[in-house]
């Protein structure tokens, strides 16, 4: 993650994750001959559980599949809930989550479904607006997606919101379906188009966790590999080289769920001959005024500006770019 979001500390939302807990670990672990389920109920999910005929059907049909389920499966289904939702602990290696394949079948074949349902149609789609308006206030109205920086995202005004992504798949961890912790909202190429199902913790990998401050703030640093032909006005993919100060591994994570390296190589060719173009201004005026500037002066002078609110319009880019064209006075040639 570029930058991380300030978790909320309350709000009504987070109810359906307390929901979830009961009805898993005190509801369906502890199904039993001769009680009926809704006399496990908790007063506030049986009126969730009595308004849906969906939600009572499905409750009721697990609940009597989990009759049979014996205690040892039944002790490692309540650890998974647990495990699978600490994705703090998860994203630093502390933990590994718990897969499908070691749960009882029952879990795959019914839990899933109905959980991912619970975040589909029992969370309305007003209560999942408000929670983003919420959050975006409590983050100062981010306008860049914070995961890569790039994409503009709807603010906290807007009567749109952008997908909440789920960290940890739901299609493989669904315990974590209605978990906020859980759900990051990210821009739709971060979130559809290039992390879609991965999982963060793939062969024990490890992860920024989304609502967690980082560290260390981001510094990028973009290198040049020219050579006699380089032609800085057309750049190459391959002539650029960017690294990034974060934790190496946690980077790696980043990169491989987002494709943040390429999307920036990408971005960064094509405002390059846009920021030339405007440097190259600023030194015929310098010239033409009599200003004395020294190329450094100009230069650094550019990357103070889009150092104010570097996150905005790729300014994070385009000053790491400028850091490196300080030192390649030789594509002032171009314009020449």
């Amino acid at each position: 993650m570029l930058r991380t979001y300030k978790p909320l500390a309350n709000h009504s939302i987070f109810t359906y994750h307390t929901h979830l807990q009961h009805l898993i670990c005190d509801v369906w672990c502890n199904a039993v001959e001769g009680q009926n389920c809704q006399d496990l109920l908790s007063e506030e999910f049986e009126r969730i559980y009595s308004a849906r005929d969906w939600v009572k059907n499905g409750v009721d049909e697990i609940y009597e599949i989990c009759k049979t389920i014996n205690n040892d499966e039944r002790a490692i289904i309540r650890e998974a809930f647990f495990i699978n939702n600490d994705i703090e602990t998860l994203c630093e290696g502390g933990a590994s989550p718990i897969e499908l394949n070691a749960l009882h079948i029952v879990v795959e074949q019914k839990m899933k479904p109905l959980l991912v349902k619970f975040y589909n149609e029992l969370i309305s789609s007003k209560e999942k607006l408000n929670y983003y308006k919420n959050l975006m206030e409590n983050n100062n109205n981010y306008i860049f997606c914070p995961c890569c920086g790039l994409t503009p995202i709807e603010n906290a005004k807007s009567h749109y919101r952008e997908d909440n992504d789920h960290y940890l798949p739901k299609a493989n961890y669904p315990f974590a379906s209605v978990n906020f912790g859980n759900l990051p909202p990210l821009c739709s190429k971060c979130n559809k188009k290039c992390k879609s199902t991965k999982n963060p913790f793939k062969n024990g990998k490890i992860s920024f966790y989304p609502f967690k401050p980082l560290d260390n703030e981001f510094e990028i640093k973009i290198e040049i590999n020219d050579s006699d032909s380089t032609n800085y006005l057309e750049l190459l993919e391959e002539e650029l080289r960017i690294s990034y100060n974060n934790d190496a591994r946690k980077v790696e994570t980043w990169n491989w769920l987002f494709k943040i390296t390429s999307r920036y190589n990408n971005d960064v060719r094509q405002f390059s001959k846009t920021e030339l173009r405007i440097l190259a201004n600023s030194f015929r005026r310098n010239h033409e005024r009599k200003q004395n500037s020294t190329y450094e002066q100009v230069i650094n002078d550019a990357i103070e500006d889009y150092e104010i609110d570097k996150y905005d319009d790729r300014k994070f880019l385009k000053a790491a770019f400028l850091k490196e064209i300080i030192n390649k006075p030789e594509w002032l040639a171009v314009y020449k």
